[in-house]
């Protein structure tokens, strides 16, 4: 599967790195192919390359937002219609309206385009580790569209973790919450602390 990541940085590079390592084919959107930023991503990442946000769209099966916001936004002005296309949203709003998501903000930017919330509740460093856990993480994903919460939930899987169905995108919002609580318990247990799901 080819997976288009916009960003870079420490998400979107970990992203990265987690789906190249289980054979996927990872292609980077940036605003600057050559930075410094961007060339550790490719380093970590075999066989993955960079290039401008809209030309990473091209042949892409899935498309992961790992951008601040703001940069997001910018970038999604220069986009074509992403109408069918599976969009997975890893990032989080630490500013700005508190009552909204980022994801309600690409619904609102890429009408048409088949949303999920994934990769966004717990610390970049374990989306690469995932597989190494003694205690599997959870990751949740919320979705209304079936083929983009399954495509989210395979990916989480396939990289290590407990995939766990988390509604529908109304619980995007609660999801961008849940990385405070997971920054507050990364204060006292380190920053591998991850969720679990006990079933009884």
């Amino acid at each position: 599967m080819r997976v288009a990541i916009m960003g870079a940085g420490k998400v979107g590079g970990g992203l990265g790195a987690a789906l190249a390592a289980v054979g996927h084919e990872v292609v980077f959107g940036v605003r600057d192919p050559e930075s410094d930023k961007t060339r550790a991503a490719i380093a970590s990442c075999p066989g993955a390359r960079a290039t401008s946000f809209g030309e990473a769209l091209d042949g892409a099966d899935v498309i992961a937002f790992a951008l601040r916001w703001d940069a997001a936004a910018a970038a999604i002005q220069g986009f074509p219609s992403l109408s069918g296309r599976i969009v997975i949203d890893a990032m989080n709003r630490f500013d700005g309206d508190p009552t909204r998501s980022t994801t309600q903000d690409l619904a609102d930017r890429l009408p048409g385009a088949k949303l999920a919330k994934a990769f966004n509740s717990i610390g970049f460093e374990n989306l690469t580790t995932a597989r190494a856990r003694l205690v599997p993480a959870a990751m949740f994903v919320a979705g209304d569209d079936p083929d983009a919460k399954r495509v989210a939930m395979d990916l989480a899987a396939q990289i290590g973790f407990v995939p766990e169905d988390a509604g529908g995108l109304a619980n995007a919002k609660p999801l961008e919450l849940m990385v405070r609580v997971w920054l507050a318990l990364a204060q006292t247990h380190g920053r591998r602390v991850g969720f679990a799901i006990s079933p009884n």
